[in-house]
């Protein structure tokens, strides 16, 4: 698959299953263990078919980063069994919004700031007000 598409695809899951799981009745620590359960069954059979790696893997690296996705599946779940579905897409933006902010000041931090990434930022900075109001 094109990467591309997977990128979209991915994006497309990744925004709907915030709204599904907030429709779900499901308090946030469940509805964090069914997103994990539900998750492992469906990875396991393409981990396994790949096989062992452990030689080559940052175990701290991998933990930290497990440690970083289950917090803050906790919280953001538990958000999302607080919310109203109509407040999901508004907060789902701010989530996002803080989401790329990481790997953007990262990516800035190692490459230093242009125009280009400024307007970038300000653009972003304004699509994301719009789509709040």
């Amino acid at each position: 698959m094109d990467n591309l598409i997977k990128a979209l695809l991915s994006g497309i899951l990744f925004g709907l299953w915030p709204m599904l799981m907030n429709r779900s009745g499901l308090n946030g620590y469940l509805a964090s263990g069914v997103f994990a359960l539900g998750g492992l069954i469906l990875v396991a059979p393409f981990a396994i078919s790949y096989g062992a790696v452990i030689g080559r893997v940052s175990w701290l690296m991998a933990i930290l980063a497990a440690a970083c996705s289950a917090s803050g599946l906790l919280i953001f779940n538990d958000l999302l069994a607080k919310i109203t579905p109509q407040a999901v897409g508004r907060l789902f933006v701010i989530m996002l919004i803080a989401q790329i902010l990481v790997p953007a000041v990262y990516h800035l931090s190692k490459n230093g700031l242009t125009m280009d990434k400024l307007f970038g930022f300000l653009a972003a900075v304004i699509a994301a007000y719009l789509l709040m109001r």
